[in-house]
């Protein structure tokens, strides 16, 4: 089972939640490029926009996914939520979330945005222990296309929304080694220019 990092289950219905459940959340708008930390772990739904969730070494960053409307996501000491839009977005510290379980949806939601976390981390894993940074990277553009549904000769057309640096930190390499093996697929004829961003996969 694979599951995308631009993908995920999402939980729209809020009317499910009543005037009470509603009211253990913090209700925040943040404008684009704001962050969100946590010293403890907070449970974040997106009620509009899009954000990013990554993790943080020092300098570094790994971009675990890319989130949008009704994402149901987990941030603690070690991970960041930048907003790439300006969003809405229900907060509540972990703690509090044991009174939201006797409704049973919602309960269901937060648990299958659960596993496919877990499924896509260890993706993730698997990508990295295992995989080449040229398989990591072909595999990566198979999955951003067939995300996308666009085909162009009965080939697979790929957009990428971000820089070479946004890719690096989805794929956990160096930015010169990911330009370099991406140069090299264009140059073999595995990646074909079409458009300014767009691409197909040969």
């Amino acid at each position: 089972m694979n599951i995308s990092r631009f993908d995920q289950d999402n939980y729209a219905d809020f009317e499910l939640l009543s005037s009470e459940d509603l009211a253990l959340f913090r209700q925040i708008k943040y404008n684009k490029s704001e962050l969100v930390y946590a010293q403890n772990i907070k449970f974040i739904i997106l009620k509009s926009g899009h954000a990013k969730l990554s993790y943080i070494s020092g300098i570094n960053e790994f971009i675990i996914n890319f989130i949008s409307k009704g994402s149901i996501v987990l941030v603690d000491k070690d991970s960041v939520l930048e907003f790439l839009s300006y969003s809405e977005i229900m907060e509540l510290n972990l703690c509090d979330i044991k009174e939201l379980f006797e409704n049973e949806k919602f309960s269901m939601a937060m648990v299958n945005s659960l596993i496919r976390t877990t499924i896509m981390t260890r993706q993730i894993v698997a990508d990295i222990v295992f995989g080449s940074l040229e398989s990591r990277i072909v595999s990566f553009l198979h999955n951003l296309a067939d995300e996308q549904h666009m085909m162009v000769r009965d080939k697979k057309l790929v957009e990428i929304p971000f820089s070479i640096a946004t890719l690096s930190n989805l794929l956990g390499a160096q930015r010169q080694s990911v330009s370099t093996i991406f140069n090299k697929l264009i140059k073999t004829g595995k990646l074909i220019k079409y458009g300014k961003s767009s691409y197909i996969i040969s």
